[in-house]
């Protein structure tokens, strides 16, 4: 009796094992066909990408599949140190016609006229002061300045409407054959003389025989072209 319990627990036993080993094949088995499935497959209408360890299938459009170019740019366009010095043109200076060209107005040059020693550069006109007269505005009107009538003891006070003065004046007589007179006030040099009367300082000096320096004196008379 003992004998025949001891067959029927053995075989129970090795029931119980061929179950457990069966159930572990299967268990196998299941865990590797998940893993068949989860692992992607490349196939015509995706690709295989590993990301972090990790397959992951891409799905791409077999007709707009993208195609890697080699951009490599052919640069054959020579370096500056490569350019050929044929290539290098030299600027010129492109010619202006003459008849562009303006061309200043020529200053006639004067030439050393005796000066008339018989006539006075000054002469005195009678003048009637007028309402608003000032030394300025009659040194404007006349060929005299404010020193010149302040050589000849003429101030602002002597400016009375109605009053008559004797105004100290430039005499044409003295310039005759040289131009005109003209009185040298505060500021006044032969160079800007000579622009505001469209001549040169050489020729103010040939007309007025002034000395190699220009020397002119305020409140003398000189004569302009």
């Amino acid at each position: 009796m003992p004998s025949q319990m001891n067959k029927t627990i053995m075989l129970l036993m090795i029931a119980i094992a061929i179950i457990l080993a069966a159930g572990v094949f299967l268990a196998m088995s299941v865990v590797q066909g998940r893993n068949r499935e989860a692992e992607p497959v490349a196939t015509d209408s995706n690709f295989v990408v590993n990301v972090g360890g990790q397959p992951i299938a891409l799905q791409v459009d077999p007709n707009s599949r993208p195609t890697i170019i080699d951009n490599q740019v052919n640069d054959d366009s020579p370096r500056p140190e490569e350019v050929p010095d044929q290539q290098v043109q030299e600027a010129t200076a492109t010619p202006v016609p003459e008849a562009a060209v303006e061309q200043p107005t020529a200053v006639p040059q004067a030439t050393a006229v005796p000066v008339n020693t018989t006539a006075n550069k000054i002469i005195f006109q009678n003048y009637q002061v007028q309402q608003g007269d000032t030394l300025y505005s009659i040194s404007q009107s006349f060929v005299t300045s404010i020193a010149l009538m302040a050589e000849n003891s003429i101030s602002q006070a002597n400016l009375v409407p109605g009053q008559t003065i004797s105004l100290p004046v430039g005499n044409p007589e003295y310039c005759s054959g040289r131009g005109r007179p003209y009185a040298i006030g505060e500021g006044d040099t032969v160079f800007n003389i000579s622009q505001r009367y469209n001549t040169t300082a050489e020729n103010l000096q040939a007309l007025n025989n002034l000395d190699a320096n220009y020397t002119i004196r305020i409140a003398d008379i000189i004569c302009v072209p």
